[in-house]
């Protein structure tokens, strides 16, 4: 053993535990088995040090045989595989593990021999059966939920203890909101705020904008409960029953300053904030509550942000013991919400505040651990529930105001995502739902297309859609212009050739299923550069950045206002007294502001293509859905779904049209335990 770990640059764990070392055999094929686990780690998108930690994890336990030592550090890294597929615990035993945990092991012993593969998996699975049997590995796995060991095992699913822990606290703190109330008003005085609302409507132009009747009752329902679950696809209305919901609580004698708006995101949390504000600016008769709100100016914020997180410490300031002071908690994109950030939310919300979730139930869930929003709208949703939908928990929304499914192109893509969330997918029906196209010229940019991209076509589609959806006279003038930027801001001519590039480079993008591959984002993004270096006529040694590109932020910077997912451009500014530099420009509600590009450093890449998961919450008029050469099990419906549902005019799904079906097909599995400690209420 302090060889093998000695080789792994893991010493320090032999050392302090005292670890007798292996026989030479033993400590060899330790070594080979640790090595083809780092070889399968890329597969999982995982590092591949990944290794090295179920190694010395499983180096706290000494009475295993050299058979069981190597099994117990393929069940560690099959739990942190299952982990960052979003699953919260791991079926490792009955029916469930030959769709979990076999097909991980399978990776894991990869060999070109699948024969091998099949018998060393067989191997595997019969020790770690019998090692759970007889209660081996007592340091490291624990059978009760109160002995603390880094792994549980409660048959016949495996948990990483610190999640398990984090889920059973979060369906506790939820429970107790399931009962209404103490009701805010009366049903009556509900009512007729309500329809002051509708006597005060926003207007879109000369369009009056109401609630419809799912909306309504889900803002009735907000108002009435603790907890309460909205659950649409995109362009349902969801933010407009933000807007009507924070009128109606500032009615009932809620203050501006006691209710908490946030998301997941910065680009989310904003886009809250410009839609309340927007829309309190269309109503054209505001009563009191509405001009008070309008002075109020609620400024939505980052979950982590309305918890008080600091990086530097790690810490959250708003927590169980110093819970937050608002009475009502408002959350848009909630699918986005992972276990971790959600339970830490309904431990920071005092036991008599409300807490209204926002999202859509049948996207992508979140990238961390946990399908929170899924598992809370199935833990609450009865099919056979005969109340009406203002007494449920749950309302869903169905009708899109964004694909319009009276215009040919809307109702392609809402046939489509909703032939996707049913898991199979028909090239035709009574009117071809996909129709294929042959060359990238084809293209319509209407509608559901499939265009083949394999190999040299590939090059010819990124040429087109560089021609026809990045090239534009506005870019052309964002190139050659320099934009000055005084103490006020942007002139109003910088801002109107600032507004027709932004809103040019907005309008499409391309989504990918990974970062890597030949497919991949960055692959794509270092692509699409190319070509802009080779329009500017610029070596391709020239800078990570040209003027006229989109770039997005990658990671959140609170000192400067800028989050994760937040899209703007390359622009070259001026400023008083000084010459001209490329800068990254960001839209501000009505403004933009300029940021040096050595200040944001590594928190800024290329988003002519971004990942699916990034995307989320964003719409485009037009996207191109990269699929990737082979089948990946990554690929869901839940993923096609999402990226569709992007799109309000164009969806382009460029790749093999069989990879499409077998992503239609195939629902993204995340064991959990929530809805069923939920349900055990």
């Amino acid at each position: 053993m302090d060889r093998l770990y000695s080789n792994l640059g893991l010493t320090t764990v032999v050392s302090r535990l005292g670890r007798t070392p292996l026989p030479d055999a033993g400590a060899t094929f330790l070594q080979l088995t640790i090595r083809q686990i780092e070889a399968a780690m890329p597969t999982f998108n995982l590092d591949r040090s990944t290794a090295h930690l179920a190694a010395e994890i499983a180096a706290f336990e000494e009475q295993l045989t050299i058979a069981q030592r190597a099994a117990l550090i393929m069940l560690i890294t099959a739990s942190i595989v299952a982990l960052n597929q979003g699953s919260t615990r791991l079926p490792i035993s009955g029916p469930h593990a030959r769709d979990s945990l076999v097909p991980i092991l399978s990776v894991l012993c990869t060999d070109t021999d699948t024969d091998v593969v099949a018998a060393r998996v067989t191997e595997i699975s019969g020790i770690i059966t019998a090692m759970l049997g007889s209660g081996a590995a007592p340091s490291v796995i624990a059978r009760m939920p109160d002995e603390y060991r880094p792994l549980l095992y409660l048959p016949p699913y495996l948990y990483q203890h610190r999640i398990r822990t984090a889920e059973a606290r979060l369906a506790g703190d939820l429970r107790m909101r399931f009962k209404p109330a103490a009701a805010l008003a009366s049903d009556r005085e509900i009512a007729n705020e309500l329809n002051d609302l509708d006597d005060r409507p926003r207007f879109l132009g000369a369009a009056a904008l109401t609630l419809s009747a799912p909306q309504r009752a889900a803002v009735h329902n907000a108002a009435a409960r603790r907890l309460s679950l909205i659950s649409g696809g995109p362009g349902t209305g969801k933010t407009s029953i933000v807007l009507a919901l924070v009128r109606l609580l500032v009615r009932l004698g809620i203050p501006p300053d006691q209710i908490a708006l946030a998301a997941p995101t910065g680009r989310a949390a904003h886009r809250m904030g410009e839609t309340i504000r927007d829309g309190l600016a269309q109503v054209s008769n505001p009563a009191a509550a509405d001009l008070e709100l309008i002075r109020a100016r609620l400024e939505p914020v980052t979950v982590h942000r309305l918890l008080g997180y600091s990086p530097r410490r790690d810490s959250f300031l708003h927590h169980r013991n110093n819970p937050l002071t608002a009475n009502v908690a408002i959350i848009d994109e909630c699918s986005m919400l992972d276990l971790d950030l959600t339970q830490r939310l309904a431990a920071a919300l005092r036991p008599d505040a409300s807490i209204v979730m926002l999202g859509d139930a049948d996207q992508l869930p979140s990238i961390a651990a946990g399908a929170v929003f899924r598992d809370l709208v199935a833990a609450v949703s009865n099919p056979n529930d005969s109340r009406t939908p203002g007494d449920r928990i749950c309302t869903r929304l169905t009708q899109s105001y964004r694909m319009n499914p009276g215009e040919a192109a809307g109702s392609a893509i809402f046939d489509f995502t909703n032939s996707v969330n049913q898991g199979a997918i028909a090239i035709e029906h009574h009117a071809p739902l996909i129709l294929s196209r042959a060359a990238p010229a084809d293209l319509r940019f209407e509608g559901v297309e499939h265009l083949s991209v394999h190999g040299p076509a590939l090059d010819a589609f990124l040429d087109h859609w560089y021609a026809t959806r990045i090239r534009s006279s506005a870019i052309d003038a964002l190139t050659s212009s320099i934009y000055s930027l005084g103490e006020k801001g942007f002139d109003d001519q910088a801002l109107t050739g600032l507004h027709r590039a932004y809103s040019h480079l907005a309008a499409s993008r391309i989504l990918c299923v990974t970062r890597v591959m030949a497919a991949g984002a960055e692959r794509i993004n270092d692509a699409m550069h190319r070509r802009a270096l080779a329009a500017a006529h610029r070596p391709s040694t020239h800078s990570r950045f040209l003027t006229g590109e989109p770039v997005m932020i990658v990671r959140n910077d609170y000192d400067r206002n800028l989050f994760n997912g937040d899209q703007g451009l390359i622009a070259r500014v001026s400023r008083p007294g000084g010459g001209s530099s490329p800068m990254a420009i960001f839209a501000r509600d009505d403004r933009f502001e300029a940021f040096h590009l050595p200040a944001l450093a590594d928190a800024l890449e290329l988003c002519y293509a971004t990942t699916i998961h990034k995307a989320q919450g964003s719409e485009f008029d037009s996207v191109a859905i990269m699929m990737p050469d082979r089948d990946l099990p990554l690929l869901s419906r839940e993923l096609l779904y999402t990226a569709a549902s992007r799109a309000r005019k164009s969806v382009i799904l460029a790749g093999s049209i069989d990879i499409v079906r077998a992503a239609a097909e195939r629902k993204a599995t995340r064991y959990s335990g929530l809805a069923e400690l939920l349900g055990n209420s």
